[in-house]
């Protein structure tokens, strides 16, 4: 048997062995802990199993390079799913790192089996990547009560519906766009096949489910790049949140054609559409500050100062909005003052503020991992462009890179896009390094 090259990455076969308690209560770990360091905490793991940084990367699916900058406390060091992976691969101790501990080790080869981003997701893959049979078999047993289903649909089958969609949203945080698709336009169809033969409320209410399923499809869509199939899907999403009379549907349709004319760069349409948005009656709070935020973002790309009123009003209906004590998908039930934040400071590198935008993104950076991994990649694409705006290149270039391993890791084009603002910098060798490695993501 031949003998791996000195630098070869070596990856066990079998499940990384238990390290002695003793390593846990070390003056450098309580340190680290102490410093809210998780980077540190991780690097001390990998070291006590003797693992270089490559290693590690290749049993959690992550370059070294993502592994380096976690360890340095770049903002991956904050993201609650990859240091999921993390402390189930490396068997630390779960409130070493901030986590609740809820995990079962890992085995070597589970992340990389499951993608990069693989994590708690698990529990949803009966429905995430679920195609054909065995998806209308779920939607069925929902709907029916049955897996084969006897022809009666259940009283609460519309709030399974919207359990169901709630999963799959949840999974969206965890799992790449490809995945998701197949399963969002099979229990779109499905869905739709029992609208057509409803009648009355239940036919309304299927309506306005089925709405929620096609806005999302248009989403997925816009995040591979597909913005005509964005448009046709959101545009069919509203004509069925207005045939079932439902405004917070019908307003969030308007946010999102508002969020598609931001990816246009029709600044009038961003404004406009929001404004649509906040003219429908009877919103929730959570849905009017989306449509107040997604106004306050028009504003700023158009120059204008009076954005951040907006931004103070669309945080305060947040925080005082009353949280749906329910498992069904209602829209707007994961957003917070948190989004609003970094969307604020987004629109400080339009408005050319560079350096206030860098202390603002840098104040929220503890709290990066309470968004998804898509939105963590868009917003340090943001700072990395306010890094080089701001004469800071070397840093621009760290946080590109931290965004590229977030693009690569989600398929999301929104981080390409924005990694494509670094263009004017293209000369700088490192720059142009990290461009060349974007364009392979398109």
């Amino acid at each position: 048997m031949s003998t791996p090259a000195k630098n070869a990455v070596v990856v066990p076969d079998g499940p990384l062995p238990m390290l002695p308690p003793a390593i846990w209560e070390s003056k450098d770990v309580r340190d680290a802990v102490a410093a809210e360091s998780p980077g540190a905490v991780v690097a001390i793991a990998r070291k006590a199993h003797g693992l270089r940084q490559d290693e590690l990367g290749t049993l959690a699916g992550f370059s070294q390079s993502a592994i380096s900058r976690l360890e340095a406390g770049s903002n991956i060091a904050y993201d609650m799913r990859v240091l999921r992976t993390l402390q189930r691969l490396l068997g630390i101790p779960a409130h070493l790192l901030g986590l609740t501990d809820r995990t079962v080790p890992m085995r070597s080869g589970e992340a990389r089996s499951l993608g990069a981003v693989g994590l708690d997701g698990v529990a949803k893959d009966l429905v995430v990547g679920m195609e054909g049979k065995a998806l209308m078999a779920l939607c069925a047993s929902a709907v029916f009560g049955t897996t084969d289903g006897n022809g009666v649909m259940t009283n609460d089958a519309v709030s399974q519906l919207l359990v169901l969609r709630r999963i799959v949203n949840d999974a969206h945080n965890w799992r790449g766009t490809g995945a998701l698709m197949p399963a969002v336009r099979n229990m779109y169809d499905f869905i739709d096949v029992l609208r057509r033969n409803a009648r009355g409320d239940v036919r309304r209410r299927l309506l306005g489910t089925g709405a929620m399923y096609a806005e999302f499809y248009g989403w997925l869509h816009e995040e591979i790049g597909d913005l005509r199939g964005a448009g046709l899907w959101t545009s069919r999403a509203l004509e069925q949140g207005q045939a079932a009379d439902d405004r917070d549907v019908v307003a969030y349709c308007y946010v999102r054609m508002s969020q598609l004319a931001e990816v246009d760069g029709d600044d009038d349409r961003v404004i406009g559409l929001a404004r649509a948005a906040q003219r429908e009656t009877g919103l929730s709070p959570l849905v009017r500050a989306m449509a107040l935020r997604q106004e306050a973002r028009g504003l700023a790309r158009a120059g204008q100062d009076a954005c951040m009123p907006r931004f103070d009003l669309a945080r305060s209906l947040v925080l005082s909005a009353a949280r749906p004590q329910s498992d069904e998908y209602s829209i707007g039930y994961c957003f917070t003052d948190l989004h609003v934040s970094m969307q604020r400071a987004a629109s400080m590198v339009d408005l050319a503020d560079h350096r206030r935008a860098i202390t603002t993104y840098t104040d929220l950076m503890p709290r990066w991992g309470g968004i998804c991994q898509w939105e963590q990649g868009v917003h340090t694409a943001r700072l990395a462009y306010a890094h080089a705006a701001n004469g800071d290149v070397e840093q621009a270039v760290d946080l590109g890179f931290a965004a590229l391993d977030l693009a690569r890791a989600t398929g999301s084009q929104l981080i390409v896009n924005e990694l494509d603002r670094l263009d004017p910098w293209h000369e700088t060798p490192a720059i142009a390094e990290l461009a060349a490695e974007v364009t392979q993501l398109r």
